[in-house]
């Protein structure tokens, strides 16, 4: 972590930035909805993925948002991916779906057998919080 803010702070040195990535789920932190044919379902996220801030973004302390749709395999692991939204455009796509892509899920079994799980829309904001330097 400290390896990690002493970079922050020499992008923006009079200020301590840190970047975050959130998700926005209606109903937890770690699970999202998605369908099994026309059923709805909940699938629980069991890895928080490998996410890195865009430099140029962080640089310039640019913030935004994509939704991606995936597809959870059998397995619990992402098959598909596409982007559905994205604030300010042609900025966050590409690292939002490198990082959805590195995300797990518990895999989703209806009657004890695995199913694929489709439509799940995972939101990810990017967020910098500005904390006081010392």
């Amino acid at each position: 972590m400290k390896n990690i803010l002493s970079r922050l702070s020499r992008i923006a040195p009079e200020s301590l930035l840190l970047a975050t990535v959130l998700w926005v789920s209606s109903t937890s932190a770690f699970a999202e909805t998605g369908f099994v044919g026309d059923q709805q379902v909940e699938v629980k996220r069991i890895s928080q993925g490998k996410f890195i801030y865009p430099r140029a973004a962080l640089r310039r302390e640019i913030e935004g948002f994509v939704k991606v749709q995936v597809t959870v395999g059998e397995a619990g692991q992402i098959v598909d991916a596409f982007v559905v939204e994205a604030s300010p455009p042609n900025r966050f796509e590409k690292n939002a779906l490198k990082f959805v892509r590195s995300l797990e899920y518990e895999p989703y079994q209806l009657n004890g057998v695995p199913q694929r799980v489709e439509r799940v829309v995972v939101p990810v904001r990017y967020e910098i919080q500005r904390v006081a330097s010392r």
